[in-house]
């Protein structure tokens, strides 16, 4: 059962890298990349209460642990216990270092699709209440949507956001504190059951674990798999929205 939830994954990853948008990443003037990333931001800022809903949703406390370290890394804090700059906040300064300004982050309107696709999103999470495998289909919709994918997203875009950020010491750019980051540690580096602790996890690993732990049965894969699907369109229909202002004037996103 395993083997055909990782044929999936890859089949679904690789039709998402292909979306129309990241194809030609290239075309798209600088200033529609910072719209965009703009609006990507208004799905970053709902992580937060998406992995709140999970812990409270979860019976199981150690898929509760895990969810809630993942959490607790939003808000990072230093050996002495002093709150650093949350994930937000680091968001925040990579899209200023991108060239975007405090005004246009702060004022710029999300979109209704933008707002379409973080609402439903959430109602996956909520439909998942009192559903038969309740338990593993908040694991996997929450791993697939806000770890997998945001990978793969991070990964896509890197190519443009590196013209200007860095992913470490640079003479010649800033370093990237946000976008590489989740590009690597929520990044899905092995198949479900092959992951290995040595050097660490991803997000996406230790979630894995307790996903191929509660998959017992052909009926709990299914309703997996189809949550997974749905994350998958979610995110195409977020990118959807800007196909048709690759290149040329400014995108004028309602």
């Amino acid at each position: 059962m395993i083997g055909t939830l990782n044929d999936y994954e890859i089949s679904l990853i690789t039709k998402f890298r292909s979306h129309p948008l990241f194809n030609q990443i290239d075309r798209i003037a600088w200033q529609n990349l910072l719209a965009i990333l703009i609006q990507r931001r208004f799905l970053s800022l709902s992580i937060v209460n998406f992995y709140e809903f999970v812990i409270d949703a979860l019976t199981d406390e150690p898929i509760k642990r895990t969810v809630r370290g993942i959490l607790n890394e939003e808000f990072p804090r230093n050996t002495k216990g002093v709150p650093l700059p949350s994930h937000r906040e680091l968001l925040f300064q990579d899209l200023l270092n991108l060239g975007a300004t405090s005004e246009m982050i702060l004022t710029t309107p999300e979109t209704l699709i933008t707002q379409n696709v973080r609402n439903e999103s959430y109602q996956q999470l909520v439909r998942c209440l009192g559903e038969k495998h309740c338990q593993v289909g908040l694991v996997a919709f929450l791993r697939f949507w806000a770890e997998v994918l945001v990978s793969v997203e991070y990964s896509c875009l890197w190519q443009r956001i590196s013209e200007r950020l860095s992913s470490g010491q640079s003479q010649h750019k800033i370093r990237s504190e946000f976008y590489y980051f989740h590009m690597i540690h929520d990044s899905r580096n092995s198949d479900i059951g092959q992951e290995s602790i040595l050097g660490g996890l991803t997000h996406s690993q230790e979630l894995a674990i307790h996903l191929k732990r509660l998959i017992s049965s052909e009926e709990a894969l299914i309703y997996c798999l189809k949550l997974q699907e749905n994350a998958y369109q979610l995110k195409c229909q977020f990118y959807d929205q800007f196909i048709n202002h690759l290149s040329g004037s400014p995108l004028a996103l309602t």
